[in-house]
């Protein structure tokens, strides 16, 4: 047994080789740091704002908008979290951070459909899913007091909601679980537990992986149209394919700090748009383990899923399960037999112990 767990452990730490530093996502340092620092504007005709009145003007569909929206998340979040630093604006622990790296990444492989540019598509069907993960949250944020500043105005494309009024309208579900979210961290209540570790997996990494997912639920069909505008029938399963992870690794409550998030993209996912005639796990130009990544992930079917979905429920119902889960998840493109192990852990767990928490 004890060699068993030194070859994990040697398996991870040769996984975890390229975690050496917190590397923020591509223009983070000129991203707007607070809603002043957007353009100001006169008559703004937001339908919360009255008429002829200055505002703060945020176009989601310009990388570095967005990434503000992010950016302002992170620094009026990271001082509620207590597993954090508190004296920092911005910490790399924030759990929010794994929402801007994944924009980060989507725009360094083109996935926004930026082609050199700064500018986010109305037709990129990875900036449409993210506008669920950037403005809806930020929104909810705001509403619940975490964030202040000038009175703001988003930019309105197409029919993505651009307020609070509109999203919950449009994403009921969403907007209500960020709210909860927020709510977990202004007023943590029976929160206080000597366990660090079990805190953040229970106050933190459950509400917040609960929101995502209900935005992931909400945001594919209406962002449906838009997939068939993918350049490739591989990239098109890769995309439903990572939501759908995101999900599984969403139930396992794998962290999403930066450190983590980094070292899990640089690992498995690729850095440009597939092709049809991409291959895994022979794609040259790709590293091996996001080879090993991709012909995992595109080898399930959309008729295998839910029954993966179900057996995950069953492994990930406690805190104890899920920390051999998220080394499964985590573990499983290179090394099947371990991960396979480490479920079936898991499961041993919520056998004799049952589920334990929310």
């Amino acid at each position: 047994m004890l060699l068993y767990i030194f070859i994990v452990q040697l398996l991870i730490l040769s996984l975890n080789a390229s975690i050496n530093e917190q590397r923020f996502p591509t223009l983070w340092f000129e991203a707007p740091s607070s809603i002043s620092d957007y353009p100001l504007v006169n008559n703004c005709s937001s339908s919360s704002i009255m008429n002829n009145t200055s505002c703060r003007l945020i176009d989601p569909w310009l990388y570095l908008d967005r990434l503000g929206l992010y950016k302002i998340l992170i620094q009026s979040t990271t001082h509620l979290m207590k597993t954090c630093s508190t004296s920092a604006l911005f910490d790399g622990c924030n759990i929010l951070v794994g929402l801007a790296a994944q924009l980060g990444w989507q725009f360094d492989s083109n996935r926004l459909f930026s082609n050199g540019t700064r500018e986010i598509s109305i037709n990129s069907w990875w900036g449409s899913y993210n506008y669920y993960l950037s403005v809806i949250p930020f929104l909810a944020a705001v509403d619940k007091g975490i964030i202040h500043g000038d009175l703001f105005q988003i930019v309105k494309r197409d029919n993505f909601c651009s307020n609070s009024s509109e999203c919950f309208n449009q994403v009921e579900g969403p907007m209500i679980e960020w709210s909860l979210f927020f709510d977990r961290l202004l007023h943590p209540g029976n929160c206080s537990f000597t366990d660090l570790n079990y805190m953040h997996d229970r106050c933190y990494l459950g509400p917040m992986w609960r929101a995502h997912t209900n935005s992931t639920i909400n945001a594919l069909p209406i962002i449906e149209s838009k997939l068939s505008v993918l350049p490739s029938k591989n990239e098109q399963q890769f995309g439903l394919g990572w939501v759908n992870v995101l999900v599984l690794i969403g139930m396992a409550r794998r962290n999403t700090n930066l450190v983590d998030m980094n070292n899990c993209q640089d690992l498995y996912l690729p850095k440009r748009i597939l092709r049809d005639n991409d291959r895994p796990p022979r794609i040259t130009d790709l590293p091996e383990t996001v080879n090993l990544a991709l012909q995992l992930l595109l080898s399930i079917t959309i008729d295998s899923y839910p029954e993966l979905v179900d057996d995950w429920v069953e492994a990930t119902c406690s805190y104890k399960a899920r920390k051999d889960a998220r080394v499964a998840i985590y573990i499983v493109p290179v090394n099947k037999i371990v991960a396979a192990a480490f479920v079936v852990s898991a499961e041993a767990e919520i056998l004799i112990y049952g589920c334990d928490d929310e």
